[in-house]
């Protein structure tokens, strides 16, 4: 089970392992002169092969040493804990709809979607590294002479009645999103792929789940604007675990798509 807390360098344990559903990170000391040197490495599963469908973690860790260049390293000096903590990717997210749907003109949508987020090791202030909890992907959101590079998702698009959502709620490895949909268009539109841009959200506990703020996504007849639903409320107790990385104006940014009309309409 994922543990978003604080925790003390292991001198006297060796390699510490912190499980991330089927990915691991692994979390070593070396010493440097008069402090410590803190040295991180992700491990993920086999990838999939043609008799193997399904990813598979090596019964047996053979790691390499800590000279090497795989691991991350960070010189603590006299500090003596780090703490791991939710994160978006540096670069937006495509979640990709598994079942894509029409959207009447004029008609308002809302619902949740989920996305993957990263496990930051994080020493005082600084943020050391970040590593996706499953092995990342790229994909290009919008056409090739004006798309976006992002981070490759996919989600259902759910009700808040649906049993799943309960399930992923409950999931470390998620952040959910409160999202309303509203096609301003005159015309239908295909609602296939959500790209969501991270380093505007923020991650907030609340009690055992993870979610940003709401989003909104208005659909008109150029593309696809996605921007901050000022409407919706925090719930109650909320509590801040992951502040935007960009501040003020850039928060309320609307991120405009030009999309080719095949990927957004019928």
């Amino acid at each position: 089970m994922i543990t978003w807390k604080r925790w003390d360098l292991p001198r006297n344990e060796g390699t510490r392992l912190h499980q991330f559903g089927d990915m691991r990170i692994c979390i070593a000391v070396d010493m440097a002169g008069d402090g410590d040197i803190l040295a991180a490495l992700p491990i993920y599963p086999d990838r999939p092969t043609e008799t193997r469908k399904k990813p598979r973690i090596p019964a047996n860790l053979a790691l390499p040493s800590l000279s090497d260049r795989a691991w991350t390293r960070f010189y603590m000096g006299s500090r003596g804990d780090y703490e791991i903590v939710p994160a978006y990717p540096p670069i937006p997210t495509c979640v990709r709809l598994k079942d894509p749907f029409s959207l009447p003109p004029g008609s308002t949508l809302e619902g949740w979607i989920f996305s993957r987020i990263e496990a930051c090791i994080r020493v005082g202030d600084t943020s050391v590294v970040s590593y996706p909890l499953t092995r990342p992907a790229k994909t290009l959101y919008g056409p090739p002479d004006a798309g976006v590079v992002c981070r490759y998702d996919e989600a259902e698009f759910l009700a808040t009645a649906e049993p799943i959502v309960s399930s992923l709620h409950a999931d470390p490895r998620f952040v959910a999103h409160p999202v309303r949909l509203k096609n301003v268009s005159a015309t239908p539109v295909v609602v296939s792929d959500l790209c969501i841009y991270g380093e505007q959200l923020s991650i907030f506990g609340v009690e055992s789940m993870l979610q940003s703020e709401k989003l909104l996504f208005a659909f008109s007849s150029s593309g696809v604007r996605m921007s901050l639903d000022g409407q919706a409320p925090l719930p109650r107790g909320a509590r801040t675990v992951a502040k935007p990385s960009v501040s003020g104006e850039e928060r309320f940014i609307e991120r405009s798509f030009e999309l080719f009309k095949t990927i957004t309409r019928i």
